[in-house]
């Protein structure tokens, strides 16, 4: 393709804008004709002027469009590996991040936070996930992170792919203490060899923590984190130490435990007398269990047990042992425990007695056998926490893990068949623009493409966020008179312009995006669905029940009495937006 040369008719002094189109494979840049017929090869990243009467229309009309909605605005990333209060990291992030923005004319539309996630292990990043969703949809055009490293630490692997992301987008990643922009093509070399600098330098990082941790266990001092309930650390010694004010509780709990009490029951006990646990809440038997079974309850070095991912890292499995001395294989006391090494062992011993054995090992816990595992709820006021199939019934975790709760209970054969009975007779009922239907679709196409959904949703929140402050804008002017006076008319002008402007690119951009389809039919042939009900495994059953379900919620019913589906059962069907309607 050649730019051609418009018609010699008279010509204004250039106008400046930025062009962005496909074929420059999203390098945006300031474009000058020259007078001359140049390739878009000649043009990729150079920077000049565009004169635009030497444009056709069509190249003037997206560079409006596409271009001038998003080039004015920016989103912030920002990340703190370790958030301890008191702390400003991230707030100082902000500022520079906001000063580097008002410095070169950009608005800060949003910003993103992930606090205390690590940028080089691999975990969950909301806000990450956010911000590269934000410029890859086109809402913004810029994407201004402190420093590259709080993007990430997994080196050129994970910001390579971002950055090509962002480039194809159109958009621009900028690192304020690095000084790197990448619209330069320089700048991707650079980001190339910090990305990498950043990766070996967590890596050199868990190594000295490594060395440090091995030197305390060796003294047998306190490693770091919080010490289990009963417990403090002498900040002297670094040993463990009774704490005085919930030492006496500790030593409950192990007394009952000793004694053979279940751990819901010890929970119950708790709970009753309004002890609080160690994060301020309520007890369960998870919390008991965790604290029998720590180490450091007994006064002795814990060991996280670690394992080799697929990918080659080492990941924590939540398992903790008894630390024991590479020399002579001994475990290491860390001070004062609430009971002994003898009366751990024997608690241990009681905890797995009641546990099923396989083989030697633990019987490995079965990934949702039940039909409506995650789906059905206690509807006992006040609780509303997940029930589980324990053995032929559903029944409120809440109270099984002994938290006030008088604990809902219902037969989960006759769960299952009246859930199964309405979703496979109400579906086929529906009519092609009912609500439910609308929704299930939904749902269903936002799985099958979850990344284009990312961008449409945070294109529309964009949309709508605009066209409230255009709303705000015009009520400002029309209702509150805000905006009286020639000069102020046309200020007015201006933001609403500018606004509109913004929006109509939005739109653009969200036409632009592919719509992904599913096709629905199935659902609405009573047949074809029973059919395939009935030829579908347990997990395929959940998964279509989640697509046309919220929640099942089960109330408690009266003892030595035939549950009666239609007063103790409420499914509440799903929706695209606003309050679920129950049956």
């Amino acid at each position: 393709m050649v730019i051609p040369d418009a018609s010699p008719a008279p010509t204004p002094a250039p106008c400046r804008a930025r062009v962005r189109a496909p074929e420059l494979i999203g390098k945006g840049g300031w474009l000058n004709t020259g007078g001359k017929d140049l390739s878009l090869a000649d043009l990729r990243g150079r920077i000049a002027i565009l004169d635009f009467l030497k444009w056709t229309t069509e190249h003037r009309t997206r560079s409006h469009t596409e271009c001038v909605h998003q080039d004015t605005v920016c989103d912030l990333y920002l990340r703190l590996s370790l958030d301890r209060d008191g702390k400003t990291a991230i707030e100082r992030q902000e500022a520079d991040c906001r000063a580097w923005a008002e410095r070169n004319g950009l608005t800060v539309r949003k910003v993103h936070i992930d606090r205390g996630r690590s940028g080089y292990k691999t975990v969950e990043r909301k806000g990450f996930d956010a911000a590269l969703a934000s410029v890859t949809a086109g809402v913004v055009g810029t994407l201004i992170v402190w420093k590259l490293d709080r993007l990430s630490r997994k080196g050129i692997g994970q910001v390579g792919k971002v950055l090509d992301d962002i480039e194809k987008a159109g958009g621009r990643l900028v690192s304020v203490v690095d000084g790197l922009d990448t619209s330069n093509d320089s700048a991707r070399m650079v980001v190339s060899m910090l990305a990498e600098l950043a990766r070996c330098e967590s890596k050199n990082l868990g190594t000295r923590v490594g060395h440090a941790k091995r030197y305390l266990r060796s003294k047998g001092q306190w490693i770091g984190g919080q010490p289990p309930y009963g417990l403090l650390i002498d900040p002297m010694t670094k040993k463990l130490v009774h704490d005085p004010e919930h030492a006496v509780h500790a030593r409950l709990i192990a007394d009952e435990a000793l004694a053979g009490t279940s751990l819901a029951k010890i929970a119950r006990l708790l709970n009753e007398y309004e002890i609080l646990s160690p994060r301020g809440g309520q007890w369960n038997a998870a919390s008991i269990m965790q604290l029998l079974r720590s180490p450091s309850f007994a006064g002795l070095m814990p060991e996280t047990e670690r394992v080799e991912t697929d990918d080659g890292e080492r990941k924590y499995t939540g398992r903790v042992f008894p630390y024991r001395d590479p020399k002579t294989l001994d475990t290491v006391e860390i001070g004062e425990g609430i009971i002994t090494v003898g009366e751990r062992e024997q608690i241990i011993r009681t905890l797995e007695s009641r546990t099923f054995m396989h083989a030697g090992k633990r019987r490995p816990k079965p990934e949702g056998t039940a039909l409506l595992t995650g789906l059905v709820f206690c509807a006992v006021p006040g609780c509303g926490r997940r029930m589980h199939r324990v053995g032929g019934s559903y029944q409120c975790m809440a109270r099984r893990a002994g938290n006030q709760c008088i604990g809902a209970s219902a037969l989960a054969q006759a769960v299952d068949q009246y859930v199964t009975e309405q979703f496979l007779t109400k579906l086929p009922a529906l009519e092609p623009d009912d609500p439910l239907l609308v929704a299930i679709a939904d749902r269903w196409v936002h799985r099958v493409d979850p990344e284009t959904f990312a961008k449409r949703d945070a294109l529309t929140a964009e949309i709508q966020d605009e066209e409230a402050r255009l709303a705000d804008l015009e009520d400002a002017r029309y209702v509150r008179g805000e905006f009286s006076g020639a000069a102020a008319v046309e200020r007015y002008n201006r933001l609403s312009g500018r606004l509109r402007g913004r929006i109509d690119g939005l739109r653009g951009d969200l036409h632009r995006l592919p719509m992904p389809s599913v096709d629905v039919s199935p659902m609405l042939d009573g047949v074809t669905l029973r059919e395939a009900w009935t030829d579908a495994t347990n997990e395929d059953r959940r998964e279509r029940l989640s697509l046309a379900i919220d929640r099942v919620e089960v109330s408690k019913g009266v003892r030595g009495q035939r549950i009666i589906p239609e007063q103790r059962i409420q499914i509440h069907w799903a929706e695209l937006a606003g309050t679920d309607t129950p049956t």
